[in-house]
């Protein structure tokens, strides 16, 4: 039972849109690697896993990795010691230029799991407490912040495999199959690095075309039926990523786009044209700005899908943005010099200085008052809080207003996180209450 995502293979010519994406290399030493999973945890550094192009399957564990926001790459062999050249990486979760997390999926020999790095990848540990099986499949991991993080398997034991920790790592624990709906048949299975997240809130994408939900980074989850029949398969795929919560956008691989409003419990199909169905990335700090990619192109959007501008014509892989002005695209390398991912370098995209880094939130812990503060004078215009459960303790509308003070004496001791929103766009900040 294939659980790995289609990757259609061209190998086109990566010549770029310079108004848009320039080339870079991401120093892999074998031509034909591509880029499978990306993670931008800040603005100048970016994780990204290797795949094999060649269209032989071969079984590649490599990771490249940008300090400087994608201008320069460094590749690096995973050597995951003995009993390990089966495994393959599913998806890479990165929270600084140090600390990432991998995926890796298993062998018929070997068990997959959960690996971290904490020196920039130079070695890697297996996190045991993730009791993957030999009878499971690892499909991806991701990490909300250095602390909480949650990882799916296919189901094991009658419903799906997820587990979720708050220590980084240190210890995982199975989601209970109270808080997991049931798989409709023994047919149904997730695929790797088929995830989708905004704020504390995940989703992932089945061989059924269901697509499951938490709002409480993985510790409780809901499933709703999307127009797909199948998130992965070469006869059904889809394209899935969202702005908030409740808005996202969908794309088949049969050419038809949703949008939801709702969170994806349901979706309503629209007319446009223009966009590609591999690969999608919302733009963060804007409203409405999405980037497609594909085997044919790639293209973006600056209002909800309506209308699409079509950037090149030639293959792409995976994308991701991590604000208006950082952002990669996957590719195929020539060499070891030339070519395999591009980065965002046009001025096409709509800005916002409406971003996380340009909040500041103090005294960080907190006894009684906190204050928000945009370092850029952008307005904000509510302020919610939620606890480390995705419940809501509370709410404010500020007006528009780049300062703002809050009494959180009420607030028992903890981590929350406050949910920052303004005409551009949301940003999320934690802080401890003492």
């Amino acid at each position: 039972m294939k659980k790995i995502l289609l990757l259609i293979v061209v190998c086109t010519s990566f010549s770029m849109n310079a108004q848009f994406w320039t080339e870079k290399s991401t120093g892999f030493s074998t031509a034909t690697r591509g880029i499978g999973s990306i993670s931008i945890p800040n603005a100048t550094t970016i994780w990204a896993s290797a795949t094999d192009g060649t269209g032989t399957a071969t079984n590649v564990k490599e990771i490249t990795r940008s300090t400087d926001g994608g201008n320069t790459w460094t590749a690096t062999v995973l050597n995951l010691g003995i009993g390990t050249p089966q495994l393959a990486i599913g998806s890479v979760s990165a929270v600084s230029a140090t600390t990432a997390w991998i995926s890796l999926t298993p062998g018929t020999t070997s068990t997959g799991g959960i690996w971290k790095t904490t020196d920039s990848g130079v070695t890697y540990t297996k996190q045991t407490t993730a009791a993957y099986s030999p009878n499971s499949f690892t499909n991806w991991v991701h990490f909300f912040d250095a602390n909480n993080g949650v990882t799916q398997g296919d189901p094991e034991s009658g419903y799906f495999e997820l587990y979720t920790t708050s220590n980084g790592g240190t210890n995982w624990t199975r989601v209970p199959t109270a808080n997991i709906p049931l798989p409709l048949n023994t047919n149904e299975y997730g695929y790797t690095d088929n995830f989708f997240v905004s704020g504390n809130t995940i989703w992932f994408g089945t061989s059924l075309g269901r697509l499951y939900k938490s709002t409480n980074m993985g510790l409780n989850w809901t499933v709703a039926q999307t127009p797909l029949t199948d998130f992965g398969s070469t006869a059904s795929s889809g394209a899935l990523a969202f702005s908030s919560t409740t808005t996202g956008l969908l794309i088949s691989s049969a050419g038809l786009i949703y949008k939801t409003i709702d969170g994806g419990a349901t979706f309503t199909s629209f007319t446009s044209a223009g966009y590609f169905s591999g690969n999608l990335a919302y733009v963060p700090g804007t409203t409405g700005t999405f980037v497609s990619t594909g085997a044919t192109g790639s293209s973006y959007t600056l209002d909800y899908g309506l209308t699409w501008n079509v950037i090149d014509a030639i293959q792409h892989t995976k994308v991701e943005f991590f604000n208006t002005t950082v952002g990669v695209t996957g590719g195929f390398s020539t060499n070891s010099t030339t070519g395999g991912v591009s980065k965002y370098t046009g001025t096409v995209l709509k800005t916002s200085t409406f971003e996380a880094g340009n909040l500041s939130v103090y005294p960080n812990p907190v006894n009684d008052i906190i204050t928000i503060t945009d370092k850029g004078n952008t307005s904000f215009n509510s302020i919610s809080i939620t606890d480390i459960n995705g419940r809501t303790i509370k709410a404010v509308e500020t007006g528009n207003v780049s300062e703002f003070q809050m009494n959180l004496s009420d607030l028992n001791a903890g981590v929350y996180f406050l949910n920052i929103s303004s005409e551009s766009g949301k940003a999320v900040k934690k802080f401890i209450k003492n």
